[in-house]
């Protein structure tokens, strides 16, 4: 082998280790205070609040086209 691939060889070797040596110990502090919570809750509340418009026009459109279907089946058979 040739001598830079030793030492590419040779470092990766040494080096694998320090991988793990500076890994996280996945330990978490949570020092937040209650004005942060009392912020995302706000946003959590603003999101909600532009939600509902959406939900409230998806239901009217399934609704509208089941009730519509059913209203034309309905008068159909009444013709039939």
């Amino acid at each position: 082998m040739k001598p830079r691939h030793l030492l590419t060889i040779a470092a990766a070797v040494v080096l694998s280790p320090a991988g793990q040596a500076l890994a996280d110990t996945g330990a978490r502090q949570d020092n937040s205070q209650i004005l942060v919570w009392a912020f995302l809750g706000m946003c959590a509340l603003i999101v909600i609040v532009q939600l509902m418009p959406v939900f409230i026009l998806a239901y009217g459109l399934v609704k509208g086209l089941f009730t519509k279907k059913a209203a034309i089946a309905e008068q159909h058979a009444k013709t039939h």
